[in-house]
């Protein structure tokens, strides 16, 4: 939308957070059931200025996520769904390696994704 009607300076940004039960409480207790204090997850936001604006729904957020971003990323619009997920779990399979982790990359994966159903259920 910013580009059809000449927005300056709105980026599209991907960033990976530390998602757990205070930025993201909809995710019920998947991750401390599993002694896991946070998932990293892949979240899109607007980047408008120097200022993150997350648009997903009328009650996100960006500051509840802000201080548990670990990296961020200029994406294209076209780039939110396939090239989103892909990053994504390579994000995960290195934070597993590089942790690690006693859970290996599936289960760590659909405990994102039962927190996910959680957030949407």
């Amino acid at each position: 939308m910013a580009d059809l009607n000449n927005i300056p300076d709105v980026t599209l940004l991907l960033g990976m957070y530390k998602m757990n039960q205070t930025n993201t409480p909809g995710i019920g207790t998947v991750l401390t059931d599993h002694s896991l204090n946070f998932i990293p997850e892949a979240h899109c936001y607007l980047k408008i200025g120097t200022a993150r604006f997350d648009g997903t729904t009328i009650k996100s957020d960006i500051t509840k996520i802000e201080k548990d971003i670990l990296i961020e990323k200029e994406i294209r619009p076209e780039q939110v769904a396939t090239y989103k997920v892909a990053y994504h779990k390579t994000f995960l399979k290195d934070w597993i390696e590089e942790n690690n982790m006693e859970l290996d990359f599936e289960t760590i994966w659909m405990l994102r994704e039962k927190c996910i159903k959680n957030l949407t259920g």
